[in-house]
């Protein structure tokens, strides 16, 4: 409707249709330049990722590379110790004095792992001490390496010599390379000369030693260290195989590009090699060149892979974005279509929004009032009452509602027709109209019910004389009705604001409740509202909503009355009389409950509940040892109705294991009404499976001996009216001993209920009758009580 209504002024179809192009051009651009921005986003975030893996690659690298150098360095300082401490004892030597230099020398060569062997020489290159002893092989390329290595000025602390592999050939270990160190005496500088070397000390560092201390670190796919010599030429590499040992020591490459004592280059470890990242550290104190490398393959490698995998998804997004585009293009394009089609067809719109406007008049005026009388209807009612109520309640005036309903309107419609029916409530509006002022508010609420609410009375007592006079001219006949002359009268229930009620809902339903308390009292009358009576009939409502779940929760409980045979007080039986346990109103008594059971429907879960509690019962009392008495329990006419009634019985006593005869089932006259088939086939089959069935309350209703002698009966009932009657009245008397004798004939049992005085059992006995049960005996008691009354087995009068 608000589309419409928006649509009522004129569109152009031209500028909109400019205005779709550019929609599109728009959303074409704006595709474009967020995919451009992505890609760009995506490109300077790989970029900065790759510059950020070279950062932290070469910062790896240095830090290994300047442990290893720092070990190194700790290494040869070392053997410089040794070397002074060697110095010292070829000097007190020479002068005479005692020191064993090999004892010494072996000591410190035991506490330094790195240092394979060592060899002593003086001062002409002869061997003076050594770890081990030299071969001639071995001793000629080692003193030429030596003589060759002095020609070199000295750098640092030991000088490396420069054919290590050939100085260590013939020797098992090919991973020894050889450090001299020049021995000076600590007192040299006060000699004439100062300087000159006493000695050299030739130690064999064990590379494969030093650098397995590193094989557990952690260097990354792709890394190794080489340790190289101060002209380049490579001495060992650690990597991911293992320690090597290159064939020959020419300078490594990028050696010549290493100056300085720590840097960073990115080449290729050997003419057209790969290219990787190399990171060096160099000490004063040693003749090595510390260099860690990463082959840049193994550094950008996962990064190309992510990034790939970034372009891969980009790719996908941006195909699928186009798609997305495209077919936001199509839907833009139909849209301009149906736009375009909307706009011409606007101008033809107009006589029909004008209809609908006309239309929701009529409709408006339908749902505030009645279409067949003209009243206000049930809605208009209740709120034109609510706001006369609000006013109301500033208002010293009084105010009262009003139910009416046509009695026996029902019996018009369905003998004279609707139409007939029709009629004669117009005619019975028209009169409301006529009796009520205009301030009063008059509606029907449905069928043959109106209501009022008569406004602005100075006294209650107003009432009076307003609601008898409506009783009095709705009643006087109703001529003219298709040729029919009616009469009916109404049934009014008033109730009063704010007395009764504070707003419409309780003030309609109490002026209801008063008005069926009119119904019953009678018809064509008016009545108030009586609180006292409401509440009674709130709780029977309650009772009739709960107690099907009631009987779920099992809030029921059963009492049972003793049956007690006259002639010796045996108990020959109970009476199981169903209680319900409600938790709120507390014990509730079955004539509160029964009757809305059987009109509801609700009776038969009930009476099963019943009937397997008396057999939850008898087993129980059977587990105890006990010999239990028959358990007789009522059954309702609905239950009888029903033909699987006999079926449910025998699962449940079979269910229990109990036998049938510990039932006994008890039925009233009204059980005996139609259908009448049905529940004599009922009854037959509960009889064939050993149950007993007596009638109870007999002599209150229709049947005489003469009608149930054919019927399956094993026991009657004297009802306790007769019992009651039996002091006072001899006429009652001579029936109950007339039952008796007539029942003792028809081989019926005979059972007195109500019992309540000693002369009624001394007159119930003389009579002969069999059993008896009332207060006098025993009120119904719990099922603990019931069994120690089982356990006596008899029951004599207090």
């Amino acid at each position: 409707m608000f589309l419409l209504l928006r649509l009522r002024r004129p569109v152009s179809a031209m500028p909109w249709r400019m205005g779709w192009r550019g929609m599109r051009l728009a959303c074409i651009a704006a595709a474009l330049l967020v995919l451009g921005l992505v890609w760009w986003l995506a490109w300077q975030s790989v970029k900065a990722e790759r510059a950020q893996q070279q950062i932290s690659t070469a910062q790896q690298q240095a830090s290994l590379a300047a442990v290893v150098a720092e070990n190194l360095a700790q290494v040869v300082n070392k053997g410089q110790l040794m070397a002074l401490a060697a110095g010292d004892a070829l000097a007190g030597h020479a002068r005479g004095q005692q020191a064993d230099i090999h004892r010494r020398l072996s000591t410190m060569l035991v506490a330094e792992h790195s240092f394979a062997r060592y060899v002593l020489l003086d001062a002409a290159l002869q061997p003076v001490d050594s770890s081990y002893a030299l071969s001639a092989s071995e001793s000629a390329p080692l003193m030429a390496s030596l003589r060759m290595s002095l020609q070199v000025p000295e750098q640092g602390h030991a000088r490396l010599l420069p054919a290590a592999r050939s100085a260590a050939s013939g020797h098992p270990d090919l991973w020894q390379i050889p450090l001299v160190y020049a021995l000076r005496p600590l007192e040299s500088e006060a000699s004439p000369r100062a300087g000159a070397a006493g000695g050299y000390l030739l130690l064999m560092l064990d590379l494969g030693y030093f650098l397995n201390l590193y094989r557990d670190v952690e260097m990354g796919a792709g890394s190794a260290i080489h340790l190289l010599d101060a002209q380049g030429g490579a001495l060992a590499e650690l990597g991911p195989q293992g320690l090597t040992m290159p064939f020959s020591r020419e300078p490594v490459a990028p050696v010549a590009r290493m100056t300085g004592n720590r840097g960073a280059i990115v080449a290729a470890l050997q003419p057209g090699g790969p290219v990787s990242h190399f990171s060096w550290r160099r000490s004063a104190s040693s003749p090595f060149l510390v260099v860690a490398s990463r082959g840049l393959e193994w550094v950008h490698g996962p990064q190309r892979e992510d990034s790939r995998k970034v372009w891969t998804l980009l790719g996908v997004l941006s195909f699928c974005m186009l798609l997305a585009v495209g077919g936001m293009l199509r839907v833009l394009r139909h849209q301009e279509g149906l736009f375009t089609a909307l706009s011409v067809a606007n101008r033809d719109k107009h006589m029909l929004i004008d209809q609908l406007e006309q239309e929701k008049a009529k409709a408006l005026e339908l749902a505030a009032n009645d279409h067949l009388t003209g009243l206000h209807n049930r809605r208009m009612f209740n709120e034109l009452v609510a706001s006369h109520l609000a006013l109301a309640r500033r208002s010293r005036k009084f105010y009262a509602l009003m139910y009416l309903d046509l009695d026996r309107f029902k019996a018009i419609n369905d003998t004279l027709g609707h139409h007939v029916g029709d009629l004669l409530l117009q005619a019975v509006a028209q009169r409301l109209r006529q009796l009520l002022r205009s301030s009063d508010i008059i509606a029907r609420m449905g069928g043959d019910e109106f209501a009022v609410l008569v406004t602005g009375m100075d006294a209650m007592t107003d009432m009076d004389a307003l609601a008898a006079k409506l009783v009095d001219c709705l009643s006087q006949p109703y001529e003219g009705l298709e040729g029919h002359s009616l009469q009916v009268s109404p049934s009014i229930g008033v109730a009063f604001f704010p007395r009764d009620g504070h707003d419409v809902t309780l003030l309609c339903r109490n002026a209801d409740a008063a008005m069926y308390a009119s119904k019953r009292a009678g018809r064509g009358r008016f009545t108030y509202y009586d609180a006292t009576a409401g509440a009674d009939s709130a709780r029977s409502y309650a009772l009739e909503r709960q107690l099907p779940r009631a009987v779920a929760d099992q809030q029921l409980v059963l009492h049972f009355q003793p049956k007690v045979r006259l002639h010796d007080c045996r108990i020959m039986g109970f009476e199981a009389l169903v209680r319900w346990q409600h938790p709120e109103y507390g014990l509730i008594y079955p004539g509160e409950f029964i009757a809305s059971a059987e009109t509801t429907g609700a009776i038969r879960a009930l009476g099963d509940w019943v009937l397997q509690a008396c057999c939850r019962q008898v087993a129980a009392w059977r587990a105890l040892g006990l010999e239990p008495v028959p358990i007789a329990f009522n059954v309702s006419p609905v239950q009888l109705r029903d033909s699987a009634f006999a079926e449910r019985l025998a699962a449940h006593i079979a269910q229990h294991g109990i036998e049938a005869a510990d039932l006994s089932m008890e039925i009233t006259e009204s059980c005996l009404l139609e259908p009448r088939e049905l529940a004599l086939s009922v009854l037959e089959q509960v009889r064939a499976m050993g149950v007993s069935i007596g009638l109870d309350d007999f002599g209150t209703g229709f049947s005489s001996l003469s009608q149930i002698k054919d019927l399956p009966i094993d026991t009657l009932k004297l009802d306790r009216s007769f019992v009651n009657d039996i002091r006072s009245s001899s006429e009652a008397g001579v029936i109950v001993t007339s039952v008796i004798t007539l029942a003792h004939n028809l081989k019926m049992r005979v059972v007195a209920e109500g019992v309540e005085l000693m002369d009624q059992l001394v007159y119930l006995k003389t009579a002969g009758c069999d059993e008896a049960q009332g207060y006098f005996l025993s009120r119904p008691v719990g099922a603990k009580a019931a069994q120690e009354l089982l356990r006596a087995a008899y029951l004599y009068p207090a």
